[in-house]
């Protein structure tokens, strides 16, 4: 648990370190590729300014040489941190390194002398892993079709500004996002309480403390501030003690409730989200539901939001979970449980960006 504390509490602030630097332009380039109207070639370099109606692109910030390129002579823009290549590749190996070990010490138990050994390994293979997808993530781009439209510039100007080099005089009023997103997460869930003792099974010695979470939301923001969410969280442990056949403990809910936010920075805000909905207890001996409950159940999830692009969106949560079971097969008790996930959603609409 201490563990994993320590993950959100390093994330956090490599989140918050980035957030800082974003907000000093001069220490922050952004590179763009723009394909024109007129030319079969496609321009790359650095966004350096945006104007009423042109960018202004450079090769790089300590060159004085300045290429502006009208809105009319513009068909598509990409945009892209400088350096997120790297970025993404350094912290995807970090936080797979880490959460590889914890989750071998977690789930694999002890190994003797060779204990540490194998968690190092383990934690390697992660790692590795983490750094191709970190830096898959990398090479994401904004995407801006402009398609020689002012009506398209002006409705994009307001996020061009934000990728820019030099600090606009004035800024633009409006920006353009998708409000609609689909999210998933996954990481470690640890139960307060056991969800039932008298099972009838042979070797029966309660459940494991720790397991394995995944949620599944889709929810739309109404404002910067305020939104609305839907939560489909489930969370996997398994039985203590030795056993001839499985023995699964799961713990489900179905939940909707409100977004709250509080934005930290441009691309950096916190979430609460407390939901209420339904909730199901269940165990599974051998592929066979033997124990089945159900009731309200209560998720409170607060949540660290980084915005990787206009499209997508990292985050680092904790969420609370509790729940009145009332079993089929006679009896009633309380199913709680916190999950510590890491996740990214996906920001949709009608027209691309």
């Amino acid at each position: 648990m201490k563990k994993t504390l320590l993950i959100g509490m390093a994330i956090c602030c490599f989140l918050l370190a980035d957030a800082q630097e974003n907000n000093n332009k001069r220490v922050t380039t952004f590179k763009t590729w723009i394909k024109l109207n007129n030319s079969p070639q496609t321009v790359k370099g650095v966004l350096y300014e945006i104007g009423d109606s042109s960018i202004f692109v450079t090769e790089s910030v300590f060159s004085s040489i300045l290429q502006e390129y009208r809105f009319s002579d513009i068909n598509l823009m990409k945009v892209r941190r400088g350096n997120s290549i790297g970025r993404g590749t350094i912290g995807g190996a970090g936080i797979g390194v880490v959460g590889g070990i914890i989750a071998r010490s977690a789930f694999v138990g002890d190994a003797g002398v060779f204990t540490g050994v194998f968690n190092v390994l383990f934690g390697i293979t992660y790692g590795v892993v983490g750094a191709g997808l970190g830096a898959v993530v990398g090479t994401i781009k904004d995407r801006f079709p402009m398609k020689s439209s002012f009506e398209n510039f002006e409705k994009y100007r307001g996020n061009l500004q934000d990728y820019s080099y030099k600090q606009e005089v004035v800024a633009a009023k409006n920006k353009f996002e998708h409000r609609g997103y689909v999210g998933f997460s996954m990481g470690l869930s640890f139960a307060m309480d056991e969800f039932k003792t008298d099972v009838p099974v042979n070797n029966y010695q309660g459940m494991r403390m720790i397991g394995f979470s995944t949620t599944a939301n889709i929810g739309y923001r109404f404002t910067d501030r305020l939104g609305v969410n839907f939560m489909i969280r489930s969370t996997e442990y398994s039985t203590v003690g030795e056993h001839q056949i499985p023995m699964l403990w799961y713990l489900d809910s179905f939940t909707i409730g409100p977004v709250i936010s509080l934005p930290i920075d441009k691309k950096f805000r916190f979430d609460l989200i407390p939901s209420i909905g339904f909730a199901s207890a269940y165990m599974y001996v051998d592929d066979e539901e033997i124990y089945t409950g159900e009731g309200l159940g209560v998720n409170i999830t607060g949540a660290l939001v980084y915005s990787l692009s206009k499209r997508w969106v990292a985050s680092a949560s904790a969420g609370y979970l509790s729940s009145k079971q009332q079993f089929k097969e006679e009896g009633n008790g309380t199913a709680r449980d916190i999950d510590i996930a890491l996740g990214l959603a996906y920001k949709f609409g009608k027209r691309s960006l």
